[in-house]
């Protein structure tokens, strides 16, 4: 997750590097969720708002969660006050009053340990009512020529990253990436996205009821 030493660092750099390339992905998120019928959404691991806002825009109610104080800072001086940030550890919120549509874990898995996207996921759970669905953008195996020299050029930016960053994401991609999550128990992916030929997914996940 986001720290104030690690990515929030460069929390005002982030829209002008990030925002060309994840324009598509956002416009493909939120169909998404006008398909599913989600009002009420919150964005686990919100880094400066930039999919929160444009949630907002198509109608979306939005609480971002990021433990980055100063991506927080960035989120709320762009954003509009009908936006909710909290600066706090996704794995530190109290969801006792908070019931959601859906989560949003968009690029938040990959630099964190198995154990830590455990919990992530298990909290998106928790935060959201029993129908609800889970959005999970990330990296995944690019396919074909053009696939495989897209995740090269991800994996060329992730190996600049910090040392806990860059091992976690070379652990996640071990794991297969985003696919780890088609042999999670009692996790079912009901539909898988791709862009530049695979090196980054989008799927939607529920949990089974029991």
């Amino acid at each position: 997750m986001n720290s104030d030493t690690g990515e929030g660092r460069f929390a005002g750099m982030y829209d002008l590097a990030f925002n060309p390339v994840l324009k598509h992905v956002h416009q493909r998120i939120v169909q998404l969720m006008k398909n599913y019928e989600c009002q009420s959404i919150v964005d686990l691991g919100s880094g400066t708002g930039a999919l929160a806002r444009v949630l907002t825009k198509n109608g979306f109610s939005v609480t971002g969660i990021d433990a980055s104080s100063q991506m927080i800072a960035v989120a709320r001086e762009k954003s509009p006050d009908s936006i909710r940030f909290i600066h706090a550890d996704i794995n530190s919120i109290n969801h006792a009053d908070m019931m959601f549509d859906a989560a949003n874990i968009s690029l938040v898995l990959h630099p964190n340990s198995a154990e830590t996207i455990t919990k992530i996921v298990m909290k998106a759970k928790n935060l959201i009512k029993p129908d609800g669905v889970i959005f999970i953008t990330d990296y995944g195996n690019g396919t074909g020529f053009s696939g495989k020299i897209a995740s090269g050029l991800m994996q060329m930016i992730e190996s600049f990253t910090r040392e806990d960053h860059r091992r976690n994401y070379f652990s996640f991609m071990k794991l297969k990436g985003i696919h780890m999550f088609s042999s999670w128990h009692e996790l079912s992916v009901i539909e898988n996205y791709h862009y530049f030929h695979g090196a980054l997914q989008t799927i939607i996940v529920k949990f089974e009821k029991k």
